[in-house]
């Protein structure tokens, strides 16, 4: 799917959770005069409300009470006839200049979930259908739309789910949004922590790709968030052929763009017999095949680059230890341990976050091993292992319930002492 051809109808941020809101919030009847009476809105604004026809000054009436009433109830009102006349009318929404989003984007902050949602929506609509972006600062919005992540309530994160799709869909707000806040390790953190159902997933990793196509990001994102081996697991299991699709166009994105910092890591999580195996699947649609080819060919020509070092540290970053061979191997250990040393000490310090993180036993008995390997090896070693935290976390395992686990521990230990 080529960036150019989105639709916005596709991103549609109405689901039924609010939608149901909404449509009570219509049937409510608030008194536009006795807010004229208040000096909200002049009467002929009071008038055109009234009316309802879904025209600019109808948008700059209810904008004005947006800006200037104070209760939930007539705010609620106000933002759903807002949402309501801008849905079946985008164009509409030209007229949302700067002044009518920083009053949307200051209701994000109010302590009522329909009116956050709502100016949360209008604005997404607004960002998805106008091409030009007005020039004001989006902070806000993107910290507030990713906290909706967090929580409990799945309509919500499915709700922040789409908005965020909408926000992305503005190719200038796509930096200001991977710099300003922490999208992407949230959206990891649903797809990998909150079992999100089939549309959900696509959703997520839709907003994903379009980051995806700044090669400032393609540089990073992989070594920040890790997101290779999460995306390459879901496809594995994904029933719905667009989930395979944009993940394989996620990928093709950061192979084109930074070919430097993602090929290592794409040989190193076994992307290479991955494609391999989807391309003897048949699929309906043709893109899957083609971007499946692409990254077989590109990444059969580079495979023969990658050392058994590339390959260790990419099995440590994916935080998937098993006993691959440089794990057991004394001659691995004696001429590569100088170089967990490397980037302040990165690779030890994710091998320490999975006695943390990580419950299964290979995964513990592999990383005790590992640095006891690394002591073994390294002048330095012991007071490095010290200093990081591991010390404590190795010896606390040696009355692990898993023997493997402990031995490991225990081995490990006799080399740190």
């Amino acid at each position: 799917m080529s960036e150019q051809i989105i639709d916005s109808k596709v991103i549609s941020s109405h689901n039924l959770y609010l939608t149901e809101k909404v449509e009570k919030l219509l049937q409510n009847q608030i008194s536009w005069d006795s807010i004229s009476s208040a000096n909200i809105i002049t009467p002929e604004q009071a008038s055109i409300i009234t009316k309802g026809d879904s025209t600019p000054e109808y948008i700059d009436a209810l904008m004005a009470v947006a800006e200037n009433v104070t209760t939930d109830e007539t705010l609620q009102k106000t933002l759903a006839l807002v949402d309501e006349a801008t849905y079946k009318n985008v164009s509409l929404l030209e007229n949302f200049n700067e002044k009518y989003l920083n009053i949307l984007i200051k209701l994000l902050s109010k302590d009522n979930e329909t009116i956050q949602l709502l100016a949360g929506r209008i604005i997404a609509s607004k960002l998805s259908n106008v091409y030009h972006v007005t020039d004001i600062d989006y902070t806000p919005v993107f910290q507030w739309v990713t906290n909706l992540l967090d929580s409990s309530n799945m309509d919500v994160v499915d709700l922040a789910s789409q908005y965020i799709q909408s926000y992305l869909t503005a190719i200038p707000l796509r930096k200001e949004f991977y710099n300003n806040c922490d999208g992407v390790s949230k959206i990891v953190n649903v797809l990998v922590k909150k079992n999100p159902n089939s549309q959900l997933q696509y959703q997520l990793i839709f907003s994903i790709w379009l980051l995806t196509f700044e090669e400032s990001i393609c540089q990073v994102i992989n070594k920040t968030h890790n997101i290779i081996p999460v995306l390459i697991d879901i496809a594995k299991s994904a029933i719905k052929e667009k989930i395979v699709r944009v993940v394989l166009q996620t990928f093709r994105n950061m192979l084109e763009k930074a070919p430097g910092a993602n090929m290592i890591p794409m040989l190193g999580n076994k992307m290479l017999p991955f494609c391999e195996t989807l391309l003897g699947r048949k699929w309906s649609d043709t893109e899957i095949t083609d971007d499946l080819t692409y990254l077989k060919e590109e990444l059969g020509k580079n495979i023969q680059k990658l050392s058994t070092f590339d390959e260790y540290s990419t099995e440590v970053f994916s935080g998937k230890l098993e006993w691959s061979p440089p794990h057991k191997s004394e001659q691995f250990w004696k001429n590569n341990a100088e170089k967990l040393n490397e980037n302040n000490y990165e690779l030890l310090k994710v091998l320490t976050r999975l006695f943390s993180t990580s419950t299964d036993p290979v995964i513990l008995a592999v990383a005790c091993n590992d640095l006891g390997q690394y002591v073994k090896y390294h002048p330095e070693g012991k007071k490095v292992v010290q200093d990081i935290g591991a010390k404590q976390h190795i010896m606390e395992l040696m009355t692990h319930e898993d023997p493997d686990v402990r031995y490991q521990a225990l081995c490990a230990t006799q080399k740190i002492k």
